[in-house]
């Protein structure tokens, strides 16, 4: 297969080059097309197409990115505009655990991957605006309930005079307590089995669909849909890389 195949399907368009290109910190731009290409085709790094260049070489610079929160910088000048959003719609998706991701030094801890009935898998907790906008990120082992780290994840934006969404998994009065302290509205329904019912929006809980389409989208990346990382900041800049090119 020619290397020419490679560049079309999973490099940046010109179009998105032109927006990605004056950003500070991608020099050269053939690095992030490399990196690009190992989160859209989930091959071992080893794997790259040698016109990318030496594959150990883009690894380190990778990491070196990694370390300057360069992704997470290019996301947050993609989505400036985050004052103008009104929802935040609150959910989690699995991603299995490749073998291979496993064997890291047990000193940096479990690296957020957990180990329950369905095997070893890693579970993405996002917060996503109106606009498909990444505005929220934490991992955890996918034993977590998304309730016990909820508030952990609504405190990293601000909330106030925005909607919360959410489905039943949400549904706790801590939760709840939480994001009205924040003077922020709540759309979560409550549990066939709750003793207190709370006003609840049916029409605007059916825009809970867009969460769900971001996971899809990020999970078209073979990257995110099987985790291959040892590392939790690898496999997060992933993650992130991913939300960008939802942006872009």
């Amino acid at each position: 297969m020619s290397n020419s195949f490679y560049h079309e399907r999973y490099c940046l368009t010109k179009t998105q080059e032109e927006i990605i290109r004056p950003l500070p910190g991608l020099n050269p731009l053939i690095v992030f097309n490399a990196i690009l290409w190992i989160l859209s085709s989930g091959a071992p790094w080893r794997d790259l197409p040698s016109h990318y260049g030496n594959w150990n070489s883009i690894y380190h610079k990778f990491r070196q990115w990694c370390a300057l929160n360069l992704f997470d910088n290019i996301l947050k000048a993609l989505v400036a505009d985050t004052d103008k959003y009104l929802l935040v719609q609150i959910d989690s998706t699995f991603c299995k655990v490749h073998q291979h991701a496993a064997g890291a030094r047990k000193i940096l801890g479990n690296q957020a991957i957990g180990v329950s009935r369905g095997g070893k898998t890693t579970k993405i907790h996002a917060l996503v605006t109106e606009n498909f906008q990444l505005i929220g990120l934490l991992l955890t082992g996918g034993q977590i309930h998304d309730s016990d780290c909820a508030i952990e994840l609504l405190s990293k934006v601000n909330l106030e005079g925005k909607t919360v969404l959410g489905d039943k998994a949400f549904c706790s009065a801590h939760i709840r307590d939480f994001v009205q302290s924040q003077k922020a509205k709540v759309c979560i329904p409550d549990k066939i089995n709750s003793l207190i019912k709370h006003d609840f929006d049916c029409e605007l809980y059916k825009t809970r669909n867009i969460i769900e389409r971001f996971f899809l989208r990020i999970k078209n990346h073979r990257h995110i849909a099987t985790r291959y990382d040892k590392l939790l900041s690898c496999f997060e800049n992933f993650v992130l890389l991913a939300a960008i090119m939802i942006q872009i």
